[in-house]
């Protein structure tokens, strides 16, 4: 069974000693900036204060939050940035790379601990993973490399398989490298490249007129928060959707791969704790995912007539019935 993520705690039981405290009788103000569409939930947040909390770090007594949503739209994230620079933080978290992006491009010195960045590194947001070098650290996750995975997944759920669309940005080229060799001769890819979530309904009916047998999704920030638009379309379409993220799964997509979200911002909360007690963003790790979950979904399985293959099951995590 594919276990829960593991996590490397560097340096950690001696900062663990240092007690939590506000600085000169105020609370630690702290800044969530999200992307966050309407009315989605936010779990991930509150996985974030939760953690703190058990950390020592308890809302209302030496910690304050300033939360700031971007309504599921990305062009607004630089702006609300600065807004939240204007309250004057003590600390910043921004869960992925839109939202990172936007903080550091507002910021060069209030640090900032993200959740799950793809490719940290080339982007621009640390200069190395073992020393960021700049006022951010967090948790990075693996997305080129796990693109290849859950197309092997595919085609071991379905080993006649042999037409596949691909959602993924103009970005995406380096994991579709990864989907294309782990595809093979056999099977031919119909890549969809988007920027907005906007023309997925437009997608998924591409991909019906092209005779798509499944769809994949690459490890894109909107096809995650558009979780449930995805999981309708493709009940609508009838096309099984393979996820970068069990939120999909949990919305009705067939199955999904990566490593826990949950997992990623514990960690950051962690990362975060360590920088409020006086440890420098620069000098952190970024830390990396080294165990993965595949989520299946039964009820999705049941309704589009997919038999899922016992070998697959028994790789599962978590089974959704």
């Amino acid at each position: 069974m594919l276990g829960a993520a593991a996590w490397p705690v560097i340096g950690w039981f001696g900062l663990a000693r240092a007690q939590p405290s506000s600085r000169a009788g105020k609370p630690i103000r702290v800044g969530i900036l999200r992307a966050n569409p309407p009315k989605s939930p936010r779990a991930l947040d509150n996985v974030f204060v939760d953690a703190l909390r058990e950390l020592g770090w308890v809302e209302g007594r030496n910690i304050m939050y300033e939360r700031i949503y971007a309504d599921g739209d990305e062009a607004r994230l630089p702006a609300l940035a600065v807004e939240l620079m204007a309250r004057r933080p003590d600390l910043i978290y921004a869960h992925n790379n839109p939202e990172a992006r936007a903080a550091l491009a507002a910021t060069r010195t209030i640090p900032v601990v993200f959740g799950a960045v793809n490719d940290p590194v080339n982007v621009g947001i640390v200069k190395s993973l073992a020393r960021p070098g700049g006022n951010a650290t967090g948790v990075a996750t693996l997305g080129p490399e796990t693109g290849g995975k859950r197309m092997q997944l595919l085609r071991e759920t379905l080993p006649k398989i042999s037409r596949v669309g691909v959602l993924m940005k103009p970005t995406s080229e380096s994991e579709l490298k990864f989907i294309e060799q782990a595809a093979g001769a056999g099977v031919k890819l119909i890549p969809v490249r988007m920027n907005e979530p906007e023309g997925l309904a437009a997608a998924f009916a591409f991909f019906a007129e092209n005779r798509a047998e499944a769809v994949l999704l690459a490890q894109v920030a909107f096809l995650v928060t558009e979780h449930r638009r995805i999981a309708s379309l493709s009940m609508k379409q009838r096309i099984p959707v393979i996820a970068p993220r069990s939120i999909n799964t949990e919305s009705g997509a067939l199955m999904s791969y990566n490593s826990s979200l949950t997992d990623h911002v514990r960690r950051a909360a962690h990362l975060a704790d360590k920088i409020l007690k006086g440890a420098k963003p620069a000098d952190i790790p970024v830390e990396q995912p080294t165990k993965f979950e595949l989520v299946i979904n039964m009820k999705t399985a049941r309704a589009l007539g997919i038999t899922i293959p016992q070998s697959i099951l028994l790789q599962a995590e978590r089974v959704i019935e």
